[in-house]
């Protein structure tokens, strides 16, 4: 099996790779990409400070979260039926895309009567801000659904270089533009837009040239079908996406841009470790929609909660220098927050996981059961804390809504597979043999390649 034997081929169509290679290729590579997502944050922590980054925040969710909410099916819809080879290239891009730019366009209008509206949030950027944010409704939605199609083909190289490229687009815009331009969360905002419109050109033509993509109008069928399985998982997309920012939202509320400030910095830099449990998701999810594999899912469990936890120990052990050197003096006040989170990072590691199954085996509804209480008592709890802990209230919010999810995750799916604690959870010998099999692998597989 997968688990003990990453020399294992799939027979999905995409590259000719293992499961170790795959994870280990994607390990590696995004290895690169925190390099720049680190940069990205503490650009904008120095050039921004807690008060312009909270307004950045503030822009940046909201373009981000409303695109994401007006496009159920655009992402995982599309990507679910082209990896289960129910529907072509072609189909799966056009469908997507069409759902990204036809319910990104709709969701301008309400968009600029909320800006324009008397709320509390829309007060924390200057209107230019919020206005420049609008682009990234569409754009976003467009480039997450191009970047699921490259994932559900197994372009995981390729995946990864792109996005490595979208980042390191984003920096050098927020050098051209912030640092440079003077052009303050504006330029940051575009130089997200930036980022992103690369990305999309970037993906559409690798599917182009690789992988037989061509123009085509999406059928009645695919855009139903899309929509169906996307409208099951659009509570669980929605509050997947939503809840890194819904401290944001409600501090925007009942808080000052400083606040904000110190939130996103804190909470941005520890969902930075989101991308192991990105990486081994992405290379499990076609093989789950090929094959249910509960121990598989389960191995890649227990190595991503494992992985996660060694890495948020590491910063929390350097603690207040690393804040002081990345984020600047301003931020120091964000440590505690960060040992606040950490738990809660670890879950939300684990979740990715739970959530990478249900997915595969086309019970997506699972996954909206789960974040949907969440999001409520999220939103709750932060109103209800604040008064007495501050800004600390939005990280404890967000720590015990994130390990309640992981915990109801974790009981449906012992359930579903009928698979007993101990498997799932308890760390094996063969784990580390498989990790030690999928590096050499990787490297055998890169050497034969050159």
């Amino acid at each position: 099996m997968l688990q003990s034997t990453p020399g294992t081929r799939d027979t999905l169509q995409g590259p000719h790779t293992t499961g170790g290679q795959d994870v280990a290729i994607l390990f590696a590579t995004r290895i690169g990409l925190v390099v720049l997502f680190l940069l990205i944050q503490g650009g904008l922590a120095w050039l921004l400070l807690p008060a312009g980054r909270g307004s950045y925040a503030a822009c940046v969710a909201f373009g981000t979260l409303l695109g994401l909410f007006f496009t159920p099916g655009a992402q995982q819809g599309a990507q679910y039926f082209v990896m289960a080879g129910q529907a072509g290239v072609s189909q799966g891009v056009s469908s997507a895309l069409a759902i990204s730019l036809v319910g990104g366009g709709l969701a301008i209008a309400p968009a600029i009567l909320l800006i324009h509206g008397d709320i509390a949030f829309f007060q924390k950027a200057d209107l230019r801000s919020f206005h420049l944010a609008l682009i990234l409704i569409p754009l976003v939605a467009s480039s997450t659904a191009v970047e699921h199609q490259l994932a559900a083909l197994r372009r995981f190289g390729r995946l990864a270089v792109f996005s490595l490229l979208r980042a390191a687009v984003n920096v050098l815009a927020i050098a051209a533009l912030v640092w440079g331009g003077d052009l303050g969360v504006a330029g940051a905002v575009a130089s997200f837009a930036a980022g992103h419109l690369v990305m999309i050109a970037a993906c559409l033509r690798d599917l182009r040239r690789h992988c037989g993509l061509a123009p085509a109008l999406p059928s009645r069928s695919s855009l139903t079908r899309v929509l169906g399985y996307g409208l099951r998982y659009h509570i669980a997309r929605t509050g997947e996406a939503l809840e890194p920012h819904l401290g944001i939202f409600v501090l925007g509320s009942i808080a000052g841009e400083a606040d904000m400030g110190l939130f996103a910095a804190a909470s941005s830099l520890m969902l930075g470790f989101a991308v192991i449990s990105h990486a081994v998701g992405n290379a499990l999810l076609p093989r789950i929609a090929c094959r249910n594999s509960p121990d598989l899912t389960a191995l890649c469990l227990r190595l991503v909660c494992g992985a996660t936890a060694a890495a948020v120990l590491v910063v929390l052990a350097a603690g207040a220098p690393l804040v002081r050197f990345l984020l600047s003096d301003a931020f120091l006040q964000a440590v505690p927050l960060l040992w606040i989170m950490a738990p809660g990072i670890v879950a939300y590691a684990g979740t990715g996981i739970f959530m990478t199954h249900f997915k595969g085996v086309n019970r997506p509804d699972i996954c909206s059961w789960a974040v949907g209480p969440g999001m409520c008592a999220n939103l709750g709890a932060v109103l209800l804390l604040y008064p007495a802990l501050g800004v600390a209230a939005a990280a404890w919010a967000m720590t015990a809504v994130m390990a309640c999810r992981c915990l109801l995750l974790a009981v449906v799916f012992r359930k579903t597979t009928r698979m007993a604690w101990l498997p799932i959870w308890l760390p094996r010998r063969s784990d580390a043999s498989f990790l030690w099999a999928a590096g050499r692998s990787v490297l055998a597989h890169q050497w034969r390649s050159t």
